[in-house]
């Protein structure tokens, strides 16, 4: 008969049962109560609306202070609230969403004193196996690894808000690192000749990522007044994404223009000198922004997802999406022989290991280039 703790137990009938005490009499004598339910999270909440006792073993209850009871929702909540004023709106918005679409609709009626590290883990191995909202699989070990961070942060400010006393060893997925996609140099050129041909400001935005590393947010937050006159030099001051709107408006979504994710990412990157002769066909005011068309002011990230989607097929190019182009700007300026410091810097990295670790892809002719200058060295 599995055990969770705190007097909750399944029954052979496959059913839930959890035991609350009902009254004591004159001798101190417990009565117990029960409760039962189809899942352990059921039992638990029922049981949070009878008994604090089941909840606080005595070993550890201060009768003259006891602690309120309250449930993962109410603590994290409560969190929101606290950090809204500390990070970024898309944060908070990010972390809003991440609550209230994976985590809360598992976690949030748990009691934050009784829940336990099996509930996190059963909570883990859930949304790995099938946690998509569409209900169409499981969520990647990163993903997951994201949520057990803010499950995290919930707990560390319950016990800092003396809600909890101590913590639990949260137990992370590993996270396999995937080799990331990079464009060949034929792929290259073949979305090259299908970018200039017939150019639209989405087509110069492609091309521009293509040739400077930047995030897509980055450019489609970018405004010619962002641009030097001369077309040799771009700044990264700004970005643009779309986020759950936190507010009371009606609309689920906002669009919102934030600075950068980091320091590091607000920047000045060289723009090639073969640019010029395309940025200066779609020039327009200095506070205007440059995917900008005679339908809208601006264009959201997954428009421009959309766009490259199709620029990409027309390129005959398969498996890439938009970040590939960064990847691919990053491994093309190390095989050029560019220093690692200034391609760290150009991307907006925080340091120069990252930039190698992820973004700097060598391929199989640049090993066996690397093999044959070996072979000069030695004499053979």
């Amino acid at each position: 008969m599995p055990k969770t703790g705190n007097n909750i137990y399944m029954r052979k009938d496959g059913r839930w049962e959890g035991r609350y005490i009902k009254e004591r009499n004159a001798n101190g004598k417990i009565a117990y109560g029960s409760v039962y339910g189809k899942t352990c999270l059921e039992v638990r909440h029922q049981l949070s609306l009878h008994s604090d006792d089941v909840f606080a073993p005595t070993s550890i209850r201060d009768d003259s202070h006891p602690r309120l009871i309250k449930t993962f929702a109410e603590v994290a909540s409560q969190w929101l609230s606290v950090i809204s004023l500390k990070v970024k709106q898309s944060t908070y918005a990010g972390y809003s969403a991440t609550l209230a679409l994976h985590i809360l609709p598992q976690l949030g009626s748990c009691n934050m004193q009784s829940l336990s590290a099996v509930d996190i883990s059963r909570f883990a191995g859930h949304k790995l196996e099938n946690g998509r909202i569409d209900g169409k699989g499981g969520l990647s070990a990163k993903t997951v690894r994201d949520m057990l961070s803010i499950v995290k942060s919930v707990m560390e400010f319950a016990r800092a808000e003396d809600i909890i006393t101590g913590g639990l060893a949260i137990t992370y997925p590993k996270q396999q690192q995937q080799a990331m996609r990079v464009l060949s140099r034929q792929e290259q050129s073949s979305l090259v000749a299908v970018l200039i041909s017939d150019m639209d400001v989405h087509k110069l935005g492609i091309l521009l990522c293509l040739y400077t590393g930047m995030r897509i947010g980055e450019v489609c937050a970018l405004q010619w007044q962002d641009i030097s006159p001369d077309f040799d030099k771009l700044s990264v001051r700004q970005t643009l994404q779309r986020v759950k709107n936190t507010g009371d408006g009606v609309e689920k979504t906002k669009i919102l223009i934030d600075t950068p994710k980091s320091a590091r990412s607000v920047r000045d990157i060289p723009i090639p000198k073969f640019m010029s002769a395309y940025l200066s066909r779609f020039v327009g005011d200095s506070r205007s922004f440059l995917l900008c068309t005679a339908d809208a002011a601006y264009t959201e990230p997954r428009t421009m997802q959309n766009h490259f989607a199709r620029n990409a097929r027309a390129a005959c190019i398969a498996g890439a999406n938009y970040h590939t182009l960064r990847h691919t700007f990053a491994t093309r300026c190390v095989e050029a022989g560019v220093d690692i410091k200034s391609i760290s810097e150009m991307l907006g990295h925080a340091n120069v290991s990252f930039t190698l670790n992820r973004y700097v892809h060598s391929s199989f002719d640049q090993k066996r280039e690397g093999m044959n200058k070996l072979e000069q060295y030695i004499g053979m």
